[in-house]
């Protein structure tokens, strides 16, 4: 019955009543005090909600929000500034090394005068084996590997940290 009364109700309000159901309306305000105070109720709310002001949105609220979106990214783009910096570093010293690494390829030199195909690929890769452990024992080839796994680790760290970051900005949402 009480999904009935809202039934009444809403139909009274909306101006949708027939005769018949005007009457079970004005009877039920007369003998019913439950249905009275829910009619009363929700008259008084609907004639009030016509009275709230209605506020139109600003010309140019999308340009507003998309200004604060802006913003707020560039605040983010300013915190990878330091993972920009640590990648750019690894790529100087990527560079540096590639750099002494063809500079001490120059100075291969390699066996032309071979019989057999085992003597010619022995003397081929034997100079090309002698170069790499000589750059192997070398001092500043062991430096710049070390601090270039410092980096990509410490890269890797960062970016974790960045990924974690982000997903608990999405989980916010």
């Amino acid at each position: 019955m009480k999904n009935n009364f809202d039934e009444l109700i809403n139909k009274y309000l909306d101006s949708e009543i027939d005769s018949d159901e005007l009457n079970t309306v004005n009877d039920l305000i007369k003998n019913n005090s439950e249905f009275k105070a829910k009619f009363l109720t929700q008259k008084y709310i609907h004639e009030n909600l016509y009275e709230i002001p209605v506020n139109s949105a600003p010309a140019n609220i999308t340009e507003l929000v998309m200004g604060k979106i802006i913003s707020k990214l560039s605040v983010k783009t300013q915190k990878n500034l330091f993972f920009k910096g640590i990648l750019a570093i690894l790529l100087v010293f990527l560079l540096i090394s590639l750099y002494f690494f063809f500079s001490l390829l120059g100075d291969i030199k390699i066996v032309q005068q071979t019989v057999s195909y085992l003597d010619y690929t022995q003397n081929y890769f034997q100079p090309i084996f002698n170069f790499f452990s000589k750059v192997i024992k070398n001092d500043i080839f062991r430096t710049l590997s070390g601090l270039l796994g410092l980096i990509i680790l410490l890269s890797f760290y960062f970016s974790l940290n960045s990924f974690k970051d982000f997903k608990n900005r999405i989980r916010q949402f």
